[in-house]
């Protein structure tokens, strides 16, 4: 490998390394299992919008691959399930069986909908908490790319969310 591909791969592992604050807005708590980085799984859990494990109801930090993959996991259940209501409303227009097939590709939303990734993304990515190696790791220089595909990365570009620090709130009683 040349000397920028490994500055450039360097870059991206510590960048997956940063530690994320994210939210869990729901009454239950999320738990993913991941084995990436070795034979062993890890757990790590979200917990309810109720229950406070040291980051606040409802929150706790990840690294940022962790955080995106929960993030990407919440948003896209809940597009899909924003879908299927849409669609069982609107299957009880049709009468016949054919009706319903005939007009089913019509209704659902898209999960990669850059516009619904806008809105749902600030409710679970609360923000960067630390960079991975410090402050002095530089950031990376990318040209940002207006539609790159990836609706997650377009919608914290748009929102700039990838980058924003967290910056804890409190209620003056």
């Amino acid at each position: 490998m040349s000397t920028a591909s490994n500055t450039y791969k360097r870059e991206k592992t510590a960048r997956s390394l940063d530690t994320i604050l994210v939210h869990n807005p729901h009454s239950i708590d999320y738990v993913m299992w991941n084995d990436r980085h070795g034979p062993s799984r890890m757990k790590y859990t979200v917990p309810k919008a109720q229950r406070d494990i040291g980051f606040g109801k409802g929150n706790n930090q990840f690294p940022r691959f962790i955080a995106e993959r929960y993030s990407k996991q919440q948003i896209e259940s809940e597009i899909t399930k924003a879908s299927d209501a849409a669609w069982l409303e609107k299957k009880k227009e049709y009468r016949t069986l054919d009706e319903t097939i005939q007009h089913a590709e019509r209704v659902p939303m898209r999960t990669n909908d850059v516009q619904m990734w806008k809105k749902l993304l600030p409710k679970y990515w609360l923000g960067l908490v630390e960079k991975y190696g410090g402050e002095a790791l530089p950031d990376p220089v990318e040209p940002i790319i207006p539609d790159s595909g990836n609706p997650m990365k377009d919608a914290m570009n748009d929102l700039n969310l990838e980058e924003k620090k967290y910056e804890p709130t409190t209620e003056d009683n």
